[in-house]
C-alpha cells in the first residue's frame, strides 16, 4: 500500500511521481499480455445454446455429408458474436438424428469476420468449433479492440475461459512475429 502525506507542492510531487509510476506499471502489465499474446475477449463464457442465424445469398445442402454450403456475403449470428465471411460451411453432428441437426463446425473462407459489441478481428479463414467452444482465426489476422490492434498469423479464441492466443509462423509481413500497438492510459501529468 503506498500512502501520500505532507502539504502543497510536496503532496504534488508525490501524487504526480505516482501516477507516472501506475503508468509505466499499466504499460508494463499491457506489454506481458502482448509478449505472451494472451488477451480476455467479450467472449468469455459466449452461451454455445443459443441459435445460430446464417443469412446468405446461396445453400447447397449436402445432406449425405451432413454439410451445408453457405456461399456469397454470409452472416452467421450468435447472441453478440457475428461471423461474416464469403463462404461457410456448416458440419453438422452425424450423430444427431433430429429433425434439426446441431451444428458441430462452423469453416470460413474468403474475407472473414468476426464481431463482438468491444472487439473485431479479421483473417483468411476462420474455424467455430461449436462442441470444444474454440474459434480459430489464421491468415494475416488482425484484432482491434478500441485503439489496441494485434496482428499474428493466427488466433485461438477459448469461449470458455474467454482467453485468446497469437501466434505467428513467420510467413507474409509478419516477419514470424506476433505484434501490436496498445494506448497508454491518459493521466493527470501532476499539474494543478
Amino acid at each position: 500500500m503506498i500512502c501520500i502525506t505532507g502539504h502543497g507542492q510536496n503532496q504534488s510531487a508525490a501524487k504526480g511521481l505516482l501516477v507516472r509510476a501506475a503508468t509505466i506499471a499499466s504499460i508494463f502489465l499491457l506489454s506481458i499480455n502482448a509478449s505472451t499474446g494472451q488477451e480476455i475477449s467479450a467472449l468469455r463464457e459466449h452461451d454455445i445454446n443459443q441459435l445460430i442465424e446464417i443469412t446468405a445469398d446461396r445453400l447447397e445442402v449436402r445432406q449425405r455429408e451432413n454439410i451445408a454450403l453457405f456461399i456469397g456475403s454470409v452472416e452467421a449470428v450468435q447472441g453478440d458474436m457475428v461471423f461474416l465471411a464469403d463462404e461457410l460451411t456448416v458440419f453438422y453432428d452425424p450423430e444427431d438424428t433430429g429433425a434439426t441437426p446441431s451444428i458441430a463446425r462452423l469453416d470460413a473462407r474468403g474475407t472473414v469476420q468476426l464481431s463482438t459489441p468491444s472487439e473485431s478481428a479479421e483473417s483468411e479463414w476462420g474455424i467455430y468449433d461449436v462442441a470444444r467452444r474454440l474459434i480459430t482465426l489464421g491468415g494475416d489476422v488482425t484484432l482491434r479492440r478500441g485503439e489496441t490492434i494485434i496482428r499474428g498469423d493466427r488466433l485461438e479464441l477459448d469461449l470458455t475461459s474467454g482467453v485468446i492466443k497469437f501466434d505467428s509462423v513467420g510467413e507474409g509481413d509478419s516477419e514470424g512475429r506476433v505484434r501490436g500497438r496498445f494506448k497508454a492510459p491518459e493521466t493527470d501529468n501532476g499539474s494543478s
